[in-house]
């Protein structure tokens, strides 16, 4: 753990007038398998598990001030990619939660969305920045954007936040910039030859992940599988996961709440129903 004061003057450091000072993950908020490199710049998730990969900004974040960072690793075995958001809560208030949605968007305070895993693939780029209207905004070196509206207090400091989830394992915080015709930015980074690819996936992990494919088989046999995909699916039927693909497979329990991609990742982590957490 950084020492507190030397995180102080680290975060007072400037390199001149057109400098935002440095920007690296907060050495205090760190998910429970992450660790971090690289001066503080790298954050890689342990690839056994696609959760408990949250890390913060070093400091607050400007209204406006754009955020880089690069996707460096990928792990096919999973599902989903990185999330992104901002809070008004100082990511050091409590015990960090496993996941960024919906573990903390269910909490006032912060904002965070899911980006599509075709635009995380090894050597993207992603920039993201809070609006003056509130609007979560970003761009991908893929050339997709988007933004999300969000309620955040933005009279409140702002911290960004990043879920180093699923298929991501590795990424890469290259700084940030503000303004236009006068431009400023982060300290600059240190120079790095880490590859970016892909990941192969440890045997254990497929041990599990094919014993959970066989649990799902199991369960759709049982069911009759005769719950084919429906368009225009209503809230109450998406993943509670994912909250983006339709829920196709019901659990023991009787609850019909997850998609088959992250059926495979609840059954290989977790071996319970998400919304009751009964056996499956």
């Amino acid at each position: 753990m950084t020492n507190n004061k030397n995180v102080l003057a680290q975060h007072s450091h400037t390199c001149g007038i057109a400098c935002l000072g440095p920007l690296t993950f907060h050495p205090g908020a760190v998910g429970k398998k992450i660790t971090l490199s690289h001066g503080g710049c790298r954050a890689s998730r342990d690839l056994e598990t696609f959760q408990n990969g949250l890390v913060f900004s070093s400091r607050p974040i400007r209204l406006k001030e754009k955020v880089h960072f690069r996707v460096e690793r990928t792990l096919l075995a999973w599902h989903g990619a990185v999330r992104i958001g901002f809070s008004n809560v100082c990511p050091t208030t409590g015990p960090l939660p496993s996941l960024a949605v919906p573990d903390l968007t269910n909490k006032p305070g912060y904002a965070a969305f899911a980006l599509p895993h075709k635009d995380c693939t090894p050597g993207t780029t992603v920039t993201f920045w809070m609006s003056s209207d509130g609007r979560l905004c970003y761009k991908t070196s893929t050339r997709t954007h988007g933004w999300v509206q969000t309620d955040l207090d933005l009279t409140r400091p702002l911290w960004a936040i990043f879920d180093v989830y699923g298929q991501s394992t590795t990424v890469l915080l290259l700084g940030s910039e503000t303004g236009h015709l006068f431009r400023r930015t982060s300290c600059p980074l240190p120079h790095s030859t880490f590859e970016c690819g892909y990941e192969e996936t440890p045997p254990e992990l497929q041990r599990r992940l094919e014993m959970a494919q066989k649990n799902i088989e199991q369960c759709l046999e049982d069911q009759g599988n005769n719950n084919p995909c429906r368009p225009g699916s209503s809230a109450e039927d998406l993943c509670s996961v994912c909250l983006q693909e339709e829920a196709r497979l019901a659990l023991r329990c009787g609850h019909r709440c997850l998609c088959l991609p992250c059926a495979n990742r609840v059954f290989a982590e977790f071996g319970t129903c998400p919304l009751c957490r009964q056996s499956i």
